[in-house]
């Protein structure tokens, strides 16, 4: 009786323990889960066409980038839409940052010198903790130079905002 008892409790600690800690790989080596995208929630879908609109140029007719086939997957046609920049300022409305950037928009025009891919996006979710794990490579045509950066940045949620963990 106490072995069964023992793995109850175990089976049940690790199937809730995995329910809240996951993984949703959106972009990785050119590969988009467009499976995830068409189920994901309300705020990884914030976080994500968040983090698509600042670190990513405008769209074009073709879709030819990365950043435009997710956001495509996601119905989302014109992210400089109201109703999309409404969705973002709701969820980012503690950013001062996110705010005047969302009022500029588009970003990064599409024929801008400087020009972003993404090459990873990786979603974590645990509990009502977000974290965002993405590589931008960057090329500037104007300077001749280009970057790769891969960064980590984790939000609390909090009844449909988020606050920046540091």
């Amino acid at each position: 009786m106490k072995y069964t008892a023992l793995f109850l409790v175990f089976f049940f600690i690790s199937c809730t323990s995995n329910k809240t800690k996951v993984a949703y790989i959106v972009l990785q080596d050119n590969v988009i889960d467009t499976d995830y995208l068409h189920q994901i929630n309300e705020p990884e879908k914030a976080l994500l066409t968040w983090y698509l609109y600042a670190y990513g140029n405008e769209c074009d007719s073709t879709l030819s980038k990365r950043k435009c086939k997710i956001l495509k997957e996601l119905k989302i046609e014109d992210e400089c839409n109201s109703k999309h920049l409404t969705f973002l300022l709701q969820w980012f409305s503690n950013d001062m940052m996110a705010s005047y950037k969302l009022n500029k928009c588009p970003n990064l025009p599409i024929k801008s010198a400087i020009q972003n891919t993404f090459e990873e996006i990786i979603i974590y979710r645990n509990n009502d903790t977000l974290a965002i794990n993405f590589t931008v490579k960057g090329l500037n045509n104007s300077q001749e130079k280009s970057w790769k950066n891969t960064q980590i940045d984790k939000y609390l949620i909090t009844s449909r905002n988020f606050v920046k963990i540091k």
